[in-house]
């Protein structure tokens, strides 16, 4: 069933604020929040304004039609006018900045339609988390390739993104994974570009000598960090075992160094081991299990692969690149010794810390919520009096999110008290779940975990290393003893 809404008003400044309103509250229910909602307004106020200001000659009345849609993957705003005709093309020749040239930065797509005697309109769209109700998709993966890089076909080029690729990689994210994918911005050509050009992602392909791409690996940017994600990892299915993805893997490490990051880190699913050989084969070490991170709405085609319809597990892996090697961290008693061996897996070294800071009045704790896959992380830098008063605000609001996992990021490096921080957090039903190097301004952070609803995988886990084992045993414990 389509979901609209319509309204129509006239070219009457005074009907603004009404019409924004209504977009305010249908965005709400599309699933969009906070600066995904604050943009989409931004956007349509513009229309509007400009519809109503310069859609009809002076003095003359008419009426400006406002139609939204909710569609599966976002919200689609049509703004139509009966009033004079428009070139927007010269528009946009002759307009260097601001006025509608301003609304691309808020919103995901934007079209212009002249309707010869129905008028004119202006369309926009801008995406909001996926969400799939009873849908069972199935992605194509290439993860089970052990070919070398050197089995790369002469044919095959792997070089640098360049503008002109989002479509082709966007196509090359669907013909994988329909639209399960939960990184949805990887859906939309002009984002991958943008993203590409602001330096937030650094895209590589694998082209055929035709011109055709076949692959994508991406480099992703943590916010106040030097160190990137490796993934959005796909292969096209016809080019599968020819050794492209390791091929684009070492190009992405290399990029890596380029840009001087600290470090790089790999989620490899926990449905199976390839994609955990494939990181260690290529220097990384496992530093951190990670529950319910991947959403139940993928799976996984390959016959060894565990099905689950819950929310699946990664096990995230870091290869150090830049980093400073020795690191002051705080370690809790009753983590000691597990992390110690992470560190030590990963060549790091752990230095004592000096002097422990008199405790604060004020704990600093934060949180950040991903409506992508319906996961919030409470962000604890340091302790304090009023820590546990701090930590059941913020849960409080990610409980009123309805995240199905809450993680919590505890600062190693700043955070005194840790073991008090800890047990506090382990009464609030969080449970062990590793380190995260160079997390934030390059500091360390310790990562745990709480289930917040029914359909997380915690029985069918896969794991190639002994190491990963060790890791989910503990995991498992504690979750036994809350």
């Amino acid at each position: 069933m389509q979901r609209s809404v319509s309204l129509a008003i006239p070219n009457d400044r005074s009907f603004l604020p009404l019409a924004i309103k209504v977009v305010e509250e249908t965005a709400h229910l599309a699933g969009l929040e906070g600066a995904e909602v604050h943009d989409l307004l931004h956007a349509v106020r513009e229309l509007l304004s400009n519809a109503i200001e310069h859609a009809y000659p002076p003095g003359e009345a008419g009426i400006v039609d406002l139609d939204l849609r909710l569609q599966p993957h976002g919200i689609q705003v049509s703004i139509h006018d009966m009033g004079l005709p428009f070139n927007y093309e010269q528009y946009l020749r002759s307009e260097r900045e601001g006025g509608l040239r301003r609304i691309p930065r808020y919103v995901d797509e934007l079209r212009f339609a002249n309707l010869g005697k129905e008028g004119k309109a202006f369309t926009i769209f801008k995406a909001h988390p996926l969400n799939f109700v009873d849908e069972r998709l199935h992605p194509y993966s290439d993860l089970e390739d052990n070919s070398p890089a050197s089995l790369k076909p002469a044919s095959i080029q792997i070089r640098d993104f360049l503008p002109g690729d989002g479509e082709a990689i966007a196509r090359l994210i669907y013909s994988n994974y329909s639209y399960s994918y939960f990184k949805a911005i990887f859906y939309y050509p002009n984002k991958i570009r943008q993203m590409n050009e602001q330096g937030e992602i650094a895209s590589v392909v694998a082209q055929t000598r035709e011109g055709k791409i076949v692959g994508h690996f991406s480099l992703i940017r943590v916010p106040r960090s030097r160190i990137a994600e490796v993934g959005v990892a796909v292969v096209h299915p016809d080019y599968k075992g020819k050794g492209i993805m390791n091929a684009m893997l070492d190009r992405i490490i290399n990029r890596a160094r380029e840009m001087k990051l600290s470090a790089v880190f790999g989620e490899a699913l926990m449905v199976h081991p390839y994609s955990q050989r494939a990181n260690l084969r290529h220097g990384f070490a496992e530093s951190a299990l990670v529950l319910g991170l991947v959403p139940s709405t993928m799976s996984l085609t390959d016959p060894n692969a565990v099905q689950s319809s819950r929310r699946g597990a990664v096990l995230i892996g870091f290869k150090i690149l830049a980093g400073a090697r020795r690191r002051r961290v705080h370690l809790p008693r009753v983590y000691g010794d597990l992390l110690r061996q992470i560190y030590a897996a990963n060549g790091l070294e752990i230095l004592p810390v000096e002097s422990v800071p008199e405790r604060e009045e004020r704990a600093d704790v934060s949180h950040e919520s991903s409506p992508f896959n319906q996961t919030g992380t409470l962000l604890i830098r340091s302790g304090g009096a009023d820590l546990l008063h701090q930590i059941r605000h913020h849960l409080h609001r990610l409980y009123r999110k309805h995240a199905d996992m809450i993680y919590a990021d505890l600062n190693l490096m700043r955070c005194n008290g840790i073991d008090e921080v800890v047990a506090q957090l382990k009464e609030e039903g969080f449970v062990f779940g590793g380190v995260l190097f160079y997390r934030q301004e390059d500091e360390d952070y310790l990562r745990m975990q709480m289930i917040n609803c029914d359909h997380v995988e915690t029985d069918h886990l896969v794991c190639h290393s002994s190491f990963c084992k060790e890791l989910l045993g503990e995991i498992r414990r504690e979750i036994a003893q809350e």
